[in-house]
């Protein structure tokens, strides 16, 4: 007989799989619905002087980052993503890390799908009093669960318990 089913296990995996798909779907409507609803460059004013859309092609990273690099801008986060699931197979799941890992992965997944079919990363969220910085859904969930793994880094010591050699807690 083989190991009983870890519940903890179960309902991490559950808060995995239900936000990812969630991050990701919501991504791809809001990017359709800016590309089928905006020009280029062109701006609305949601909530004067907090939040906008603007529809921006983003050939780079995050804040046009090595624009035009295709191939870097594909391969480094997928990169990224496979060495901090590996990091993060060390230690024991807690809900606070799944929810901030699914953030993540959704995010960059909806991100990875326009470089992949576009070339290009959609980006239409604007926040006037941050000029700089145009993003979407992707990057919004992407910052989320990045603060929240840097939280948990300096203030959750609990969440970094390293597995035992024999078991998968």
């Amino acid at each position: 007989m083989g190991k009983p089913i870890d519940k903890k296990y179960i309902k991490h995996a559950a808060l995995l799989f239900l936000i990812v798909p969630i991050v990701f779907l919501l991504d791809r409507w809001t990017k359709w619905l800016s590309i089928t609803n905006l020009f280029a460059g062109e701006t609305i004013i949601a909530l004067p002087g907090l939040l906008h859309f603007r529809l921006m092609r983003n050939t780079g990273m995050a804040l046009g980052i090595l624009a035009g690099s295709r191939i870097v801008n594909t391969i480094l986060p997928i990169t990224v993503i496979a060495v901090g699931w590996f990091v993060l197979r060390m230690f024991q799941r807690t809900a606070y890390i799944q929810i901030a890992a699914a953030l993540i992965t959704g995010g960059f997944l909806g991100n990875l799908l326009d470089r992949i079919q576009l070339g290009y990363v959609t980006d239409m969220v604007f926040f006037p009093w941050m000029p700089w910085y145009v993003c979407n859904v992707a990057d919004i969930a992407i910052t989320i669960g990045v603060a929240m793994l840097a939280i948990s880094l300096l203030f959750r010591p609990k969440d970094w318990v390293r597995k035992s050699a024999g078991g998968t807690a």
